[in-house]
């Protein structure tokens, strides 16, 4: 009887020595668990911080893209304008050398009809349009100056 309580005891004494084992390694898989648990979990983060930190660049590349792409169609537009203004600015000068010459064609009529001798009346009506003709003049003139001041202002925008 003795060797059978010996041999349970023994028994016994190993059961508990493996319960031990096996808790000690019941904990170290619950440890090892909550390491790669928190490895994940850092991992995660840091996958979400390089997600966020790519997004920002995306929308820094596409702000600056936009910002660009304003930028030529600002300067197409500003250079469409500047043409227009020296086409406008052309036709302005082309409009008052004629009625510059006009005006000049009108002096001599006067001046011919003056001498001829013709009548007040008709001389007045002549004057009437010499007068017209350097209204035509002064509005060219006007005109010519304003589409100066646009190519000067659009030209200003290019620097």
């Amino acid at each position: 009887m003795k060797n059978l309580t010996l041999t349970f005891g023994f028994l016994f004494c190993m059961l508990l020595s493996s319960a031990g084992v096996q808790a000690q390694g019941a904990a170290e898989k619950k440890e090892m668990s909550k390491s790669e648990i928190a490895e994940m979990k850092q991992a995660q983060k840091e996958e979400k911080q390089r997600l966020a930190q790519e997004k920002k660049e995306l929308k820094a590349q596409q702000a600056e893209v936009k910002r660009m792409q304003a930028a030529e169609k600002a300067e197409a537009k500003r250079v469409k304008n500047l043409e227009k203004a020296q086409k406008n600015y052309d036709k302005a000068v082309t409009k008052r050398q004629k009625a510059e010459i006009k005006l000049a064609q009108q002096n001599l009529k006067i001046e011919k009809a003056i001498q001829k001798g013709t009548t007040n009346e008709k001389v007045a009506k002549m004057e009437l349009k010499q007068k017209q003709l350097e209204i035509n003049v002064e509005k060219a003139n006007s005109e010519i100056s304003k589409f100066e001041r646009d190519l000067e202002r659009y030209k200003s925008k290019e620097n």
